[in-house]
This record gives C-alpha cells, sequence and structure tokens, in this order.
C-alpha cells in the first residue's frame, strides 16, 4: 500500500504563463517528471508521486488552464509542449524520466520526439499519437458543467456509479482533489471549463516514429481511447517502444490497476533512468 506523502507546492514561469507544480522527494535526486490528463491537475499522481519520492525527485505539472496555473487563449499538444519545455529549462532539469498520462501522454509523446537529449525514458499511458476523428467530437460535444455535482460528494457518487468495476475508493476521493475545489455554496471545475471545446490534438505520428529514447506504453484493455491495433501499430512504428496491457483496468490504469502499473513503471524506469 503506498503511503500518503504530503508534496510542496510551487509555481515556475514558463512560456509566458505562470505554472504551478507539486514536489516531492530529494532535490539531489534524478527528476521524475509526471504530466496529467485533461481536466485534471497534478494531484492525480499523488499515490505515484509518494511511491517512488524515495529514489527521484518529483515534479507534477499543472498544464495550463489546470489545477492552480493559468488560463490561456490556446489549448494544444504544441503548446502544452512548448510549457513543458520552458519550466524544465526555468527548473534546470538537465536529464529526466518523463511520464504522462493521457493528454499528458501526447506531451510526453510530443516532448521525447523533439528533446531526446533531456528524456532518460518516457513513459505514455493510455494515449495514441492521434485521436480518432469521432473521440475528438465526443469530447467537443460533451458539457463542462456540475449540473449533478451540488458537491463533492455528489461527484463521487456519480462517478462511482459509472466507473469500471476495479477502480477502488480513493480513487474517486484522489479525482476529487484533482478536478474540484470547494467554494461557497458547492464545488466548481479547477479548470478552465473551455479545454474540451477548444483544445487542439496534434497528429504526432510522424514524430513518434523519430523517437530514440527508451519508451513504454501502458494500455487499459477495458481503455476507450486507445485500441489493441493502435497499440500494435505503435509497437511495429516506434522503434525502441515496449508495451503493456492491463487487460482489467480503463483508461486511468494506474488507479484501476495500481500495483500492477506501478509495477510495471518501476521496472522500466529502473532499466533506462541511467
Amino acid at each position: 500500500m503506498t503511503t500518503a506523502i504530503a508534496p510542496t507546492s510551487h509555481s515556475v514561469r514558463a512560456n509566458g504563463l505562470n505554472l504551478h507544480y507539486l514536489e516531492w522527494g530529494r532535490p539531489d535526486a534524478t527528476p521524475l517528471v509526471l504530466l496529467h490528463g485533461l481536466g485534471s491537475s497534478a494531484g492525480e499522481w499523488q499515490r505515484v508521486a509518494a511511491h517512488f519520492a524515495d529514489r527521484y525527485r518529483v515534479i507534477a505539472f499543472d498544464q495550463r488552464g489546470h489545477g492552480e496555473s493559468e488560463r490561456a487563449d490556446e489549448y494544444s499538444t504544441g503548446s502544452m509542449e512548448a510549457d513543458l519545455a520552458a519550466a524544465v529549462d526555468a527548473l534546470e532539469l538537465d536529464r529526466f524520466v518523463l511520464c504522462g498520462a493521457s493528454m499528458g501522454g501526447a506531451t510526453t509523446l510530443a516532448y521525447t520526439a523533439r528533446h531526446p537529449e533531456r528524456v532518460r525514458c518516457a513513459l505514455v499511458n493510455d494515449a495514441p499519437p492521434a485521436l480518432e476523428p469521432d473521440f475528438i467530437d465526443l469530447l467537443r460535444s460533451a458539457p463542462d458543467t456540475l449540473p449533478e455535482w451540488r458537491s463533492r460528494a455528489d461527484a463521487i457518487e456519480a462517478w462511482r456509479a459509472r466507473s469500471g468495476p476495479l477502480t477502488p475508493k480513493w480513487a474517486h476521493d484522489q479525482r476529487a482533489d484533482a478536478v474540484l475545489k470547494v467554494v461557497d455554496g458547492g464545488v466548481t471545475l479547477r479548470h478552465d471549463p473551455a479545454l474540451g471545446v477548444r483544445f487542439e490534438f496534434e497528429d504526432l505520428w510522424d514524430e513518434a516514429r523519430t523517437i530514440t529514447r527508451p519508451i513504454l506504453f501502458i494500455r487499459g484493455g477495458r481503455s476507450s481511447v486507445l485500441s489493441a491495433e493502435t497499440l500494435m501499430r505503435m509497437d511495429l512504428e516506434i522503434a525502441p517502444a515496449r508495451s503493456v496491457t492491463l487487460e482489467k483496468a480503463g483508461h486511468a490504469t494506474f488507479l484501476d490497476m495500481e500495483p500492477e502499473w506501478l509495477a510495471a513503471a518501476e521496472a522500466f524506469f529502473a532499466a533506462h533512468d541511467r
């Protein structure tokens, strides 16, 4: 079981924005940079960060428009990657381990392709190089409001009703911390509601094929975002790629099958983080 460890809170000026981040571990250890998914925040990595805090300097960013980071006029894979590049420069991170989930996985793919000299190894959680048009249309059409969430408890109950059979109770609590902010009269989102409509998802297939650093893809077997066929294509077309499918997990594999995810990530980091 992962023991809760409180992070320290910081901000850095990067690419014209104030970006918030959480940090765990020793400042002199190898950096492990974590990037969350669309609509979430750095807090979604709380338990993963705590697990690795004894070996790494763990840094989890709130990407632009999320959490405590500034909102922006542009939301795209390219702007997120540029923010990351500026942030790690500002923090003087020479070479680091990079890990991203979903939208953060796309940022991870883009950065690893564009800055191989800075990445020791990369892990991408349930994110393809390009989303299918139908899935993008689904994101565009989903209202980012709180019609059923008058309280934190309401949100957790709604998520629990729609979640997979393996999603543990603590995962809903952690998600609520990452997604929601308690305000007078109820709760509100911690991210810019315009993100779902305005975000521009880049097609990264051509760049992904140029990746030279060790990269691990972890897919949820019940995911609606990354298919088994696309993962097979990624394995074939990205030379250093390796992959693991956690068959009973959904999109958030590190929540649904935490012990298995941590074991796969730990073995991969240990083999390639030098």
